[in-house]
């Protein structure tokens, strides 16, 4: 986490800057949505609003929103995980009633947060398994990491680099009792050879190179894996946590640009705009739309067959410090 801290400080990431000939508002928008490039692009060619983007993964984002305070350098910050938006809502940091009245589905009505602080842009699972294709009809779930087959072969990205992974860690504490019971599931995690790795693409690496034989992961990842190569596949284990990525706009925008902001969030989820963003290469395409003008890609299974977890983002969210020095004191011993 310190090194994501340092980095997010200095600045780390890609700046992408689409500037109009017209003059306008301008919005800077944080992102770790791969997709982001391609609708700021198609949004600057409509609206001429000129708009920069700072693109960096999860966690040097939420470290950057979260040291600059309410002297925000942002509008817009589009990222995976409410838990942590709710976080930032409850530090004052976004702007409320944001939230666009859209064509929800049951599930997207369920995730909008009661003051509109941030608007659901779409849903991944947090925790599903990637595995060499040969393993495709074994019947896995959680307990299977505590097998000995599975001893030093699971790995996961590490919920204190990466932003996402940290609703993976709530749920295996969540399903095993909650917070502070399901502790015992994770030390025995530990205990069985648990590996962790920065980010998602380390861990699907440790995978492809045989030095684990199952990766716990984003379910986007995993599915973008099956996808481009074939030696793999991904099983859904029991109740993987539902992952929201969200975009939300930051408080005390003057009124012109809070507005530019506002259209920036229905542009985006407009289906035209879902359709170019589920075509764009980023692995990021592969989530379940939470507005009922859309369809899901077809490489997904449907979501409404899979039972899954929704988590409760102000509970999980606010326990995320607490739970995370914890985590690093189990992973740090030998």
């Amino acid at each position: 986490m310190l090194l994501a801290l340092c980095l997010a400080l200095l600045g780390f990431g890609t700046v992408w800057a689409f500037r109009p000939v017209s003059s306008g508002a301008t919005l800077v928008l944080y992102s770790a949505v791969g997709y982001a490039p391609q609708v700021v692009r198609a949004f600057v060619k409509q609206t001429g609003i000129r708009v920069t983007i700072i693109d960096m993964s999860t966690g040097p984002l939420l470290a950057r929103v979260s040291a600059e305070g309410r002297r925000a350098d942002w509008s817009l910050v589009w990222f995976d995980g409410d838990a942590a938006a709710t976080a930032l809502d409850q530090s004052g940091l976004l702007a409320r009633h944001s939230a666009p009245a859209l064509p929800w589905t049951k599930l997207g009505l369920a995730l909008l947060p009661a003051d509109g602080a941030y608007t659901p842009t779409g849903v991944t699972l947090a925790g599903v398994f990637s595995v060499p294709k040969s393993r495709a009809t074994e019947k896995l779930d959680w307990n299977t990491l505590l097998t000995p087959a599975e001893t030093g072969k699971f790995g996961l990205a590490n919920p204190q680099l990466s932003g996402p992974a940290y609703l993976l860690l709530a749920n295996l504490l969540a399903l095993h009792g909650g917070w502070p019971q399901g502790q015992g599931f994770l030390r025995a995690l530990q205990h069985n050879g648990m590996r962790l790795y920065p980010t998602n693409p380390s861990n699907e690496l440790a995978l492809q190179t045989r030095q684990i034989d199952l990766a716990v992961a984003q379910s986007s990842a995993a599915y973008a894996l099956a996808k481009r190569d074939p030696a793999f596949t991904v099983i859904v284990p029991p109740r993987p946590a539902i992952l929201p990525s969200v975009i939300a706009i930051a408080a005390d925008l003057p009124a012109h640009r809070r507005a530019a902001a506002e259209a920036f969030i229905r542009f985006a989820m407009s289906p035209k705009i879902q359709a170019l963003r589920q075509a764009s290469h980023s692995s990021d395409a592969l989530y379940w739309p939470v507005t009922t003008d859309t369809p899901s890609p077809p490489d997904l299974p449907p979501l409404d067959h899979l039972p899954v977890t929704i988590l409760n983002p102000a509970r999980w969210g606010a326990r995320e410090a607490v739970i995370g020095a914890w985590f690093d004191r189990l992973t740090a011993q030998p």
